[in-house]
């Protein structure tokens, strides 16, 4: 298991590589766009080159040096490398702990690429991003333009000549080798003698080793994003190395040292079709990988830190029916009582110890007559941490510590005829001082600065659970500037669930016994529009999730007339049709954190889940579940998302969580079989 996260960790490398504290390649069609840019000065240079009369004034060709034309030469990669660091930069520090984990992995040299070990694509990254800052340091230094070339040179001409055949001619680790090597990882190829061979690229392998969300789990990105931005950096250091392999050539051919013309052409043709039959490759893998992004369980569960605890709706009490009756009688049972008010409370009694059940009591049972009682804490939102039972019986964990009252429980009998037993029901609190509220009120980005949703999580704010986006400014082709992210502000202080201003079911929802359930849904936003927003709805008994959304043009990432286009979206076809929604059952469950093993994510939609009480056996019915989950969900890089959800995750036997996730949009839409 551990050899798997750690080949997930560094593909998350490869793909974290691609953001930096400037700009970045935001798109496959950016990087073609800098391909075309990069050739282009390759072909300037070449040009010039083979023509260098057509360049000076008055057509006197013998008035360029070798050194001139050298000087020219590294300008112009200067350019290149200015090109490629506009969109990448602060390689060093990634690619180190790229390499770093890959010494951590001793069994990697049985991870094949289409023949390649996966050890082997990352030295070949490396090895190209080692020559391209190599030839930058030839570059003179202070250059800007042309006008401050001279014959004072900061590199020795052997030298130069010499890491120019070093990049043509090295047998082993040349960058157009290194090449090669990159793109066989990255397009499959089967041996034209075995038809049955199947070969294992790394969009595959990436796909593969996702399959069970767990592997995700060590990724901040979706798998369609893990795998677009693990290509843009493995395209972006095939385009450096094909810059070093042309630039020694044309370094070669002007000090005399072959004749590379005809070559520079047909090598170009062959990077061209190599990226465009990578670009279907990507395109197809795109096509069929799931675009989803939520969290897993932490390492460890801590209350209020990882995740929230409802208030109890519904919880365990005792209490002794002579007080559930309305003449005071012992007269009755236990089970006689599954609907009650608690009438009164004797001075003397075990109620007297304890803090009341405001509300009603719901399904009382009897199970032993004496008991002794661990009373949790002051403060605690239990009432009590187990039950023991004269002949035996345990209720909730005695394995710990009681650190609150212990009493001593005993029912008794009256006039020898009618005997007065303690029962344990289900309370059904009314207390309106309590985490039992969500608000209705919508999380919005600031469409007026062209800013869109590019996280969700849950808070808490004066007992109100809230839905919290997180915002940032989009820009052209789905590009979104990491320094622009924040966590929108929730609502004003005087939304308090007391205060007379807001309104039970239009601002916030309570919960109760007879309404305490919410959907799990996922609900998407329609092509070409992108989630500005996010919010609950209240739907009788249900809340659902809702989201708002605004047309975008990608090419600039203008929002388009956001005031006035915007829209809320919900799961219309099973809130209003006949699609019935599916119960998630969690009745009689224990606490999703004593779960030694990962929860497992439920993200079918047209379900359902109710907050009920936990085990009466395991834990004395004390705490609300599911438990919500309180982690961000924030892909990185920031993306646009396509669509929000509400999800369960869990155990069967385990109350789970209720959490958020996020779909990131789908770029493969905008890119084109032929970018080249």
């Amino acid at each position: 298991m551990m050899f798997f996260k750690l080949i997930v960790l560094i593909c998350v490398v490869l793909a974290s590589v691609s953001w930096s504290k400037g700009t970045f390649v935001n798109t496959t069609e950016d990087a073609f766009f800098l391909t075309n840019k990069i050739i282009e000065q390759i072909n300037e240079t070449w040009e010039v080159s083979l023509n260098p009369a057509n360049f000076v004034e008055g057509g006197n060709a013998t008035i360029v040096s070798k050194k001139d034309m050298e000087q020219l030469i590294l300008y112009k990669f200067d350019v290149v490398q200015k090109l490629v660091h506009s969109f990448q930069e602060n390689l060093d520090d990634i690619l180190n702990a790229m390499l770093d984990g890959i010494k951590e992995i001793h069994s990697t040299t049985n991870v094949i690429l289409s023949g390649i070990k996966i050890n082997e694509l990352i030295e070949s990254i490396k090895s190209i991003e080692d020559d391209f800052i190599t030839m930058g340091e030839y570059i003179l230094s202070g250059t800007q333009d042309m006008s401050n070339l001279d014959e004072n040179s900061s590199y020795e001409v052997y030298s130069l000549q010499k890491f120019a055949e070093a990049m043509l001619y090295s047998s082993i680790k040349s960058p157009s080798k290194e090449i090669l090597k990159i793109h066989r990882s990255l397009v499959l190829e089967r041996d034209r003698y075995d038809s049955k061979a199947d070969d294992y690229g790394i969009f595959k392998m990436i796909k593969d080793l996702t399959e069970n969300g767990e592997m995700l789990c060590y990724v901040k990105q979706s798998l369609h994003q893990l795998i677009y931005n693990v290509y843009k950096v493995l395209y972006l250091t095939q385009l450096k190395g094909f810059s070093i392999v042309e630039f020694s050539r044309l370094i070669l051919q002007t000090n005399g040292l072959g004749n590379f013309q005809n070559e520079y052409k047909k090598q170009k043709d062959q990077f061209e079709n190599k990226i465009n039959m990578q670009i279907l490759s990507l395109k197809s893998m795109l096509s069929s990988s799931n675009n989803i992004y939520w969290r897993c369980d932490p390492y460890s569960h801590k209350k209020d830190v990882s995740y929230y605890e409802v208030a109890p709706i519904l919880q365990g009490f005792i209490e002794n029916e002579v007080h559930m009756s309305p003449q005071h009688s012992c007269k009755q049972n236990c089970a006689f009582y599954e609907h009650s008010p608690v009438y009164r409370c004797s001075s003397n009694q075990f109620c007297a110890k304890q803090h009341s059940c405001n509300g009603e009591l719901l399904n009382c049972q009897y199970i032993e007559s004496d008991m002794n009682v661990c009373q949790s804490p002051f403060g605690s939102s239990r009432r009590y941490e187990y039950i023991t039972y004269k002949k035996g019986t345990v209720l909730g964990d005695r394995s710990i510590n009681c650190n609150g009252t212990y009493s001593k429980v005993n029912s008794w009998w009256r006039w020898l005829v009618w005997h007065c037993s303690y029962c344990l029901c289900i309370c059904y609190s009314t207390d309106t001082a309590s985490d039992q509220y969500f608000s209705l009120q919508p999380s919005l980005s600031d469409i007026s600065q062209n800013k869109i949703v590019t996280g969700v999580k849950f808070n808490k704010v004066n007992n109100i659970f809230h839905l919290q986006v997180q915002e940032g400014i989009l820009g052209p082709r789905g590009y979104i500037n990491e320094s622009s992210r924040s966590w929108v502000t929730l609502l004003r202080p005087e939304f308090i669930y007391n205060n007379s201003l807001p309104q039970e079911g239009v601002d916030f929802f309570k919960l109760s016994y007879f309404s305490r359930t919410i959907d799990i849904d996922n609900v998407m936003a329609p092509k070409t529009t992108v989630v500005t927003g996010v919010k609950f709805r209240s739907i009788g008994t249900h809340i659902s999730i809702e989201i708002r959304v605004t047309p975008f043009d990608f090419s600039s990432g203008n929002l388009i007339q956001p005031n006035i286009k915007s829209y809320w979206v919900g799961n219309e076809d099973a809130n209003f049709s006949n699609v019935e929604r599916t119960e998630i059952k969690i009745d009689n469950s224990d606490l999703p954190t004593k779960l030694k093993i990962p929860s497992v994510p439920d993200m079918t939609a047209h379900k359902y889940v109710k907050f009920t009480h936990s085990s009466i056996t395991r834990d004395v019915a004390q705490t609300t579940l599911p438990f919500i989950d309180k982690q961000t969900v924030e892909p990185f890089p920031a993306i646009p998302l396509s669509g929000v959800g509400i999800y369960f995750k869990g155990i069967e036997n385990y109350g789970g969580f209720i959490g958020a996730n996020v779909f990131t949009y789908n770029f493969s839409t905008h890119i084109s079989t032929r970018l080249i």
